[in-house]
C-alpha cells in the first residue's frame, strides 16, 4: 500500500547509504563543506547526457570537475583545484572510496568510476607519510555535497 501511495524517491536509499558510510569513516572535525555553485550539462538533442561540469566552493578551495560518460557505462572525472596544490582527492561512494593525487597544478583524474551517488573529499597531503595537515593557503579537508555520477 505504501509503495503505491508514497513510494521512496529514486536514489534515496543510495544517498542514505553514502551518508552512513561517510559518517563511519569521518573523524576529521576540521573538514569544510563545499557548496555547489555551478552545474552545466552538455546535451545533444534527443541524446542522453554526455558531459557535465560542476563547480564547488568552500572558504579555502574551489573544486571544478568535468564528468564524461565512458562507453562501458562508467564515467571519467577530470578535476581542477584553485588555488592549485598537491593533495589527495577521493571519490567516496557507498561501496568505498576511490583515490588519486592532484598534481602541483591542482589537476586530477579518475579514468573509470562506477555511476552512482558520490562525494568528493579533498585532503591536503603533509610532507611526511601522507598525513593530513593544513596545506598551502591554510586549506583544510574539503567535502562536497552528494552528487550523481
Amino acid at each position: 500500500m505504501f509503495e503505491a501511495a508514497d513510494p521512496v524517491p529514486a536514489g534515496l536509499v543510495d544517498r542514505i547509504r553514502l551518508s552512513v558510510a561517510l559518517a563511519g569513516r569521518s573523524g576529521d572535525l576540521d573538514s569544510e563543506l563545499a557548496r555547489l555553485t555551478v552545474h552545466e550539462a552538455a546535451l545533444a538533442r534527443g541524446a542522453p547526457e554526455e558531459s557535465r561540469t560542476i563547480t564547488f566552493d568552500s572558504s579555502s578551495l574551489t573544486i571544478m570537475i568535468r564528468i564524461d560518460s565512458n562507453a562501458d557505462g562508467t564515467v571519467r572525472v577530470d578535476g581542477w583545484l584553485a588555488p592549485p596544490h598537491r593533495c589527495r582527492v577521493e571519490i567516496s561512494m557507498a561501496d568505498g572510496p576511490v583515490t588519486t593525487d592532484a598534481d602541483a597544478d591542482g589537476r586530477f583524474a579518475f579514468l573509470s568510476v562506477p555511476r552512482g551517488t558520490a562525494r568528493l573529499v579533498v585532503r591536503p597531503t603533509g610532507q611526511s607519510g601522507g598525513e593530513s595537515q593544513p596545506g598551502p593557503f591554510g586549506i583544510k579537508t574539503v567535502v562536497t555535497p552528494a552528487l550523481m555520477l
